[in-house]
C-alpha cells in the first residue's frame, strides 16, 4: 500500500532527508520518499498512518492529508512576511550607513555623543526583521534537537551570531561610555553588524519567494492536465438534462456530451456519435471518432457530434485521474544520483558549521581582529546552503514527468526516467507497435462473391485475426456451416450450402490440386511480405485472399530518429522471415527477427544486454517477458490498463514517435541533472573558501550580505536551468 502525505516546513536536502529517516523506522514501512519541489512524502508498507504522522513531527516538521490547502497558506506567509522585513530593512540600512554618503539623519544619533541611540536603533529594526523571520530560527535550532540541522540552521547561525555581536558591541559602546574610553566606542562603532542580521534573513527569504516561484513552474505540466478535466458533468434525470457537480456523478449515469464540451467522466457511448480529441491523455492532435460502443474517457473534448455515455468510472477511479497520480508518483521517486546528493546533504551542515569555527580560529591565531574573522566565519555559514544540492534532480524530474505526459508519456519512476535516456539498443515488437495491428484483406485471386461469402462464414467462427480480417472485409449476412474444424498454426475447414472448403497455410492445402498460375500469383504475395490464405474447395485450390498488416504512419520516421540518436533498432515477429523482411524494409530497421515465439522474445532481448542499456517497446500482453528482461519496458496502452502495468514505461498515444520523445527527454533530464549537480557542488567548492577569505591577500572578500544573495541565487540557477526542459 502507498500512501502519499504533505509534509509542511522542508527547506532542502538535509530536510527531506531527516524525514525519510525517521519514517522509515516506523514499523511496518518499506520504504518512504520525499519530493522536496512538491512537498510529498510517499509511504510504501502496512503501518499505522498516526504514527507516520508523529514521526514527521518528531522529525520537526508537519504532517498533513495530501493535497490539503496548507502548503498554499505556508508559501502566502512567507510572501506576508517578506514586505515588512524589506521596508524594516531599508529603513536599518539608512540609519546605519546613510551617514557614509552624507545622507540626511537625526542630530541624536550622530557622533560618540548619539553612540547608544544610534546602536540601539539598529537593534530594535533588526530585531523586529528577526522576530518576523523567526521560522528561520525555531525550525533551525529545532533540526538540530532532532539531530538534523538543515539550511535553516545555517541562516539561524548566520543571522543571530550577528545579532550576537552587535548585541556586544552595544555593550561594549556603553562601558566605553561610563569609562570614558573614546577608542572603544569608536572601535566598536564601526563594527557592528545589525544590518548583516537583518540582510541574510530577508534576502534568504526573498530567493525563497523566487524559488518557490519557479518551482511552480515545474508543476505547470501535471496542473495544466488538472485543469482539463470539468468540474460538472451534464447527465439525464427523468429525461432532463442537469448539471451537476462531478463528484455527484455515479456509475451508471447517462452523460450528455455536446459539442465543444469536455467529458467529465469515463464511459461506453450509447447514442450519437462524433470526432474526440483526446490529446489531454495521448498528445495526439487528430480526433477519434467514436461511436456506439466505443469507450469515452474524462479530459477528451468532442470536436463535433452529439454523444449520450453511460458512466463507467469517475473520479479518483477514470484514466486521467490515474495518469496525473501515475505522474505524481514518478515526480515522487528518486534518481540514483539523487541518493547521493542526500547522502553528501545530510553531512553538509555540520561539516560547514565546523568548517566556519576553524575559519574563525585560524583568522584569530594569525593576529586579524576579531571583527574580521567573525565575519569570515558568519559569510561562510550563509553561503553554505544544501538547497542547490537538493533541487539539482527532483526539480528537473518534476519537469520531464510532467513534460512527457504532455504527449502522452507515463514514467513509472525517477531511476527509469534516467536509465531511457542512457538506451543504446531499442527492441520492439512488430504486430501493434510497428504495424497497426489490425490485420486488412489487401486483395482476393480466384474467389467469386459468393464463395467469399461462404469462406467468410467459416472464418467467423474463429478468433483469429486474420479470420476477422476476412469476415470484415465480406460484410453482410453470413451462411450457416457445419461440421467446423480449426488446426492450431494451419487453418479451418468447414461445410457451407454443400461445399466443402480447407482454408489456411500452404501446407494445408498441399494434398489438394493447384494450378500453376495460381501458385506464380500466390508466390508474387508471399515474396511481398504479405500473408496468404489458400481456400481450397471441394479438393481443388481454387483461390486465395492476401491479407497484411498496415504499418502505422509514423513508424518509418521514428525508427530513423532512433537511429539518428546512435540507437541499434531490431523489429521482433511472430510472423514468417518474409512477412518480417517486408516490414523492416519499409520502416528501415537494423535488425528483424521473424517467426519467434513470445519467450524467445525474452532471450533476444537478454541477449543485446551485452551491447548497453535495451528499450523494449511491445504491447504488455504476450510480450510481457520480454518487457520484463528488459533495461527498459515499454508498453503501448489505451490508457485502460495504466492502474496494473508492470512496464516502467507507458505509451499513451500507441505511438513510436512517443518513444523517441521519452528517450530524447531522458537524455535531456541527465544532461541537466548532471549540470544541476555539478554547479551546485562547484557552488559551494568555490563559494565556501571565498567566504573563508583564502583570496583575502589578492583583496576579494565576501561578506555576509553578498555571501546571502549568493545562497539565494545558486537555488533559483538550479530550478531554472531545469526549466529548459519545457523546450525539449
Amino acid at each position: 500500500m502507498k500512501t502519499k502525505i504533505t509534509v509542511l516546513g522542508m527547506s532542502c536536502s538535509a530536510c527531506s532527508s531527516a524525514v525519510e529517516r525517521a519514517v522509515s523506522k516506523v514499523s511496518g514501512v518499506i520504504s518512504a520518499t520525499v519530493n522536496l519541489t512538491q512537498k510529498l512524502l510517499v509511504v510504501e508498507g502496512e503501518f499505522d498512518y498516526n504514527e507516520i504522522v508523529k514521526a514527521v513531527k518528531k522529525a520537526g516538521f508537519k504532517a498533513v492529508k495530501y493535497k490539503s490547502g496548507e502548503e498554499s497558506t505556508e508559501k502566502s506567509e512567507v510572501k506576508t512576511r517578506l514586505i515588512p522585513s524589506v521596508i524594516l530593512l531599508v529603513v536599518l540600512m539608512y540609519f546605519s550607513m546613510g551617514h557614509m554618503i552624507n545622507l540626511p539623519t537625526f542630530s541624536f544619533l550622530k557622533g560618540e555623543g548619539g553612540a547608544i541611540y544610534f546602536v540601539s536603533l539598529q537593534l530594535i529594526l533588526a530585531l523586529a526583521v528577526i522576530v518576523l523571520n523567526r521560522k528561520f530560527f525555531i525550525k533551525g535550532f529545532l533540526a538540530v534537537i532532532h539531530k538534523a540541522p538543515n539550511m535553516d540552521t545555517l541562516v539561524a547561525l548566520g543571522s543571530g551570531a550577528s545579532f550576537l555581536f552587535g548585541v556586544y558591541a552595544l555593550v561594549m559602546i556603553i562601558v566605553g561610555k561610563i569609562s570614558g574610553d573614546s577608542a572603544l566606542v569608536q572601535t566598536y562603532l564601526k563594527n557592528l553588524y545589525f544590518e548583516s542580521s537583518a540582510m541574510i534573513l530577508t534576502l534568504v527569504t526573498v530567493g525563497k519567494i523566487l524559488e518557490e516561484r519557479s518551482k511552480k513552474k515545474t508543476e505547470s505540466a501535471v496542473e495544466q492536465l488538472k485543469r482539463l478535466a470539468p468540474k460538472t458533468a451534464v447527465i439525464l434525470v427523468d429525461g432532463k438534462e442537469v448539471s451537476v457537480d462531478v463528484s455527484n456523478v455515479s456509475v451508471g449515469d447517462i452523460m450528455v456530451i455536446k459539442e465543444g464540451q469536455s467529458t467529465a467522466c469515463d464511459g461506453v457511448v450509447i447514442e450519437g456519435s462524433g470526432d474526440m480529441s483526446e490529446s489531454a491523455l495521448t498528445g495526439e492532435s487528430m480526433p477519434v471518432f467514436k461511436t456506439v460502443g466505443d469507450s469515452v474517457k474524462a479530459a477528451t473534448v468532442l470536436e463535433s457530434g452529439y454523444i449520450l455515455a453511460k458512466v463507467t468510472a469517475c473520479g479518483e477511479d477514470t484514466v486521467f485521474s490515474k495518469i496525473i497520480e501515475y505522474v505524481l508518483s514518478a515526480e515522487a521517486t528518486k534518481a540514483p544520483v539523487q541518493r547521493l546528493a542526500d547522502k553528501i546533504s545530510g553531512i553538509f551542515v555540520p561539516t560547514v558549521t565546523l568548517i566556519a569555527i576553524i575559519t574563525l580560529a585560524v583568522w584569530l591565531i594569525i593576529g586579524k581582529p576579531f571583527d574580521f574573522a567573525f565575519s569570515r566565519a558568519i559569510s561562510v555559514l550563509v553561503i553554505s546552503c544544501p538547497c542547490a544540492l537538493g533541487l539539482a534532480t527532483p526539480v528537473a524530474i518534476s519537469v520531464a514527468t510532467g513534460k512527457m505526459a504532455t504527449y502522452g508519456v507515463l514514467v513509472k519512476n525517477a531511476e527509469v526516467l534516467e536509465r531511457i535516456g542512457l538506451t543504446s539498443v531499442l527492441v520492439t515488437d512488430k504486430t501493434g507497435t510497428v504495424t497497426l495491428g489490425k490485420i486488412h484483406v489487401g486483395g482476393v485471386y480466384g474467389l467469386s462473391e459468393n464463395e467469399i461469402k461462404e469462406v467468410a462464414s467459416i472464418e467467423s467462427l474463429s478468433s483469429h485475426p486474420l479470420a476477422k480480417a476476412v469476415v470484415e472485409y465480406a460484410g453482410g449476412e453470413l451462411y450457416e456451416v457445419s461440421d467446423y474444424l480449426s488446426v492450431t498454426g494451419k487453418g479451418v475447414k468447414g461445410v457451407v450450402n454443400g461445399n466443402s472448403y480447407v482454408i489456411g497455410n500452404l501446407s494445408f492445402v498441399a494434398l489438394y490440386k493447384m494450378g500453376e498460375e495460381l501458385k506464380n500469383k500466390a508466390e508474387i504475395s508471399l515474396n511481398a511480405g504479405k500473408s496468404v490464405l489458400f481456400v481450397s474447395k471441394n479438393a481443388e485450390v481454387i483461390g486465395f485472399i492476401e491479407v497484411y498488416d498496415k504499418i502505422k504512419p509514423t513508424s518509418k520516421q521514428a525508427i530513423t530518429e532512433f537511429k539518428e540518436l546512435g540507437i541499434h533498432t531490431v523489429i521482433l515477429s511472430g510472423d514468417d522471415e518474409k512477412v518480417s523482411n517486408r516490414v523492416k524494409l519499409e520502416v528501415g530497421a537494423d535488425e528483424v527477427y521473424g517467426g519467434i515465439l513470445p519467450e524467445q522474445k525474452a532471450e533476444i532481448v537478454n541477449g543485446y544486454k551485452n551491447n548497453g542499456v535495451v528499450t523494449f517497446i511491445g504491447d504488455g500482453v504476450n510480450d510481457s517477458p520480454a518487457l520484463s528482461v528488459a533495461d527498459v519496458g515499454v508498453a503501448m496502452s489505451d490508457g485502460t490498463d495504466i492502474a496494473v502495468s508492470s512496464s516502467d514505461v507507458i505509451l499513451l498515444s500507441n505511438d513510436l514517435l512517443s518513444a523517441v520523445k521519452s528517450i530524447k527527454t531522458g537524455r535531456k533530464a541527465r544532461k541537466i541533472i548532471k549540470q544541476n549537480l555539478f554547479w551546485a557542488f562547484f557552488y559551494n567548492v568555490l563559494g565556501i573558501p571565498l567566504a573563508a577569505g583564502v583570496l583575502y591577500g589578492l583583496g576579494i572578500l565576501l561578506n555576509p550580505m553578498i555571501a546571502s544573495l549568493a545562497m539565494s541565487l545558486s537555488s533559483l540557477f538550479v530550478t531554472c536551468n531545469s526549466l529548459r526542459l519545457f523546450n525539449q
